[in-house]
């Protein structure tokens, strides 16, 4: 669960004409003086919201400030105006995103840019490009599918669409590296573009969240498979019942059988919640947390991490190298295979509100690192290398 801002109608521009390691995308070639046309389709939006769409959407404005790129989008996102032509649109949400599917491929079709810039794994039928660009977010299924059957084919064509990319970005350096090693991609076709971080919204007033500031710790987004909710909470659950810090679970859907069991094994189910959120209660949240927890023995880049941080939430999180790149010294680490010490490590910030308040003071300086439009100017001078 993220904090999505929908496109800008300004977006909406449907065009009907047609290395040395590590690689990281910055100070490329001069602007072109003809603007370069980089065309977007809008699968992801068909989706619901996430990190994906985040990533497009955070990129897709800060382009729009590049004077020598245009942007060419397919449209077909929620609250575009054409959905009055599709029948049955608002029926239900399923028939809804078959529809949106639908309307993505025919516009695609009718797109034609110069770079086509594809942030989900599936190009669309008919694509007019002179070169394609690809976003690999992460390589989860290919490094964890063995330990977590569920996510072994969930990213579709990847490989061959890397195969054929003219450009590959990548949101961290550790994701480039995995990347190189198991596509066998050459090192001077992958970059690194980190994501920006998410822009401040006013926290949802007189919450429960406000009223309740400080009693809480708080997971945001999926928690099954290597998102690893239910490898710590056995070592997470006794300085919960010993703190009497609440647990909130933002996103990811209603606790399933097996979360429900654990809780109530642990001894904290009438301390828990799961919950789903509007952007203004999520700032909510994580203005007023505790603490937010990030788990997951695995991220592409790790969004909820840098909200986090944005927001001024304390964070404890899985020392991975991905999220170290994020979180650098403004978190507190712990290893995502010892539950034992995700308890020590809540029960010391419990203890030592120094420690606390720095992290608190610390997350806002490290996100600043994190821009759209530092991600933007990185891309655009990816795309003039290869146009």
């Amino acid at each position: 669960m993220t904090l999505l801002a929908k496109p800008s109608r300004k977006d909406v521009m449907l065009s009907s004409t047609g290395p040395s390691e590590p690689r990281t995308a910055g100070g490329a070639a001069s602007a072109a003086s003809q603007a370069t046309t980089i065309g977007f389709d809008a699968l992801i939006y068909a989706w619901p919201p996430g990190g994906i769409a985040t990533y497009q959407t955070g990129l897709m404005a800060g382009l729009r400030a590049q004077g020598d790129v245009e942007i060419a989008f397919a449209g077909g996102y929620a609250g575009d105006p054409s959905f009055g032509e599709v029948p049955g649109l608002t029926r239900s949400a399923i028939r809804q995103r078959h529809a949106l599917f639908a309307l993505n491929m025919a516009r695609s079709a009718r797109l034609s840019s110069d770079i086509h810039h594809l942030t989900a794994f599936w190009r669309p039928p008919g694509l007019r490009a002179k070169r394609v660009v690809l976003t690999i977010h992460d390589m989860i299924p290919e490094r964890l599918g063995e330990d977590y059957p569920g996510v072994r084919h969930t990213h579709y064509d990847k490989a061959s669409l890397a195969a054929q990319a003219d450009a590959v970005v990548c949101p961290a350096e550790s994701v480039r590296a995995d990347v190189i090693e198991l596509l066998k991609l050459p090192p001077d076709r992958v970059f690194t573009v980190p994501h920006g971080r998410p822009d401040k919204i006013a926290p949802a007033p007189g919450s429960t969240f406000e009223s309740e500031a400080g009693g809480f710790v708080l997971i945001v987004g999926r928690r099954g498979h290597y998102k690893n909710f239910l490898g710590v909470l056995p070592g997470l659950a006794p300085a919960l019942r010993r703190t009497g810090l609440s647990l909130v679970c933002a996103g990811g859907g209603p606790f399933t059988a097996e979360e429900r069991a654990a809780l109530n094994a642990t001894g904290i189910a009438g301390a828990a919640a799961q919950l789903a959120l509007s952007p203004a209660e999520l700032a909510a949240a994580y203005t007023n947390a505790f603490c937010v927890l990030a788990p997951s023995k695995a991220e592409g880049f790790g969004l909820p991490l840098l909200e986090a941080m944005t927001y001024g939430a304390p964070v404890i999180a899985a020392d991975i190298a991905v999220k170290r790149e994020t979180g650098g010294d403004a978190v507190l680490w712990c290893d995502p295979a010892e539950p034992e010490a995700w308890g020590e490590a809540l029960q010391r910030l419990a203890d030592d509100p120094a420690l606390r308040a720095r992290l608190s003071a610390a997350g806002p300086v490290q996100a600043e690192a994190f821009s759209w439009a530092k991600a933007a100017r990185a891309t655009a001078d990816i795309y003039r290398a290869i146009a």
